[in-house]
């Protein structure tokens, strides 16, 4: 007798969920007393952050950030204070900065003495071509012997 109550109920209980508006149900409940009632450390504690961070595109993050923004944000001026000049200083090679700085401006003077000079030899060229009326310009340079080739 207790197996046909049994298969009457659970026939009952078919018809009845089968006959349900689940969405009109669903708009009578209360989400807030629903949400009050659940232990959200309970289910934090089962999500594997790991797991969600692997699956996060981080270039797709950086493409959304607004980099001018962010800069804005930050304080210059607090990260410098941070920055121990002594010890920039202390492992710096002064010696070798200077050596290079002075061996470029050396050649940069050389460079430039060269450049001023072609330029009035140029000049110079031109001022004799003048006096002496050969207006052929700058006198082409002196052909080299011609030298038997060493085998």
């Amino acid at each position: 007798m207790e197996s046909i109550a049994q298969g009457v109920a659970q026939r009952v209980i078919d018809l009845v969920v089968e006959a349900l508006d689940m969405n009109a149900l669903i708009a009578r409940i209360d989400l807030n007393i629903v949400l009050a009632r659940v232990d959200l450390n309970q289910v934090v504690d089962q999500i594997d952050l790991n797991e969600i961070v692997d699956r996060i595109d981080l270039n797709q993050v950086v493409d959304r950030l607004d980099v001018n923004r962010l800069m804005a944000r930050v304080d210059i001026n607090q990260i410098l204070s941070q920055v121990d000049i002594e010890a920039l200083v202390k492992n710096t090679d002064l010696g070798a900065l200077m050596v290079s700085s002075s061996s470029t401006l050396a050649t940069e003077a050389v460079d430039l003495g060269r450049s001023h000079a072609v330029s009035m030899d140029d000049t110079i060229a031109r001022w004799v071509s003048r006096i002496r009326r050969n207006h052929k310009g700058r006198a082409e340079p002196p052909e080299l012997p011609n030298t038997p080739e060493e085998p």
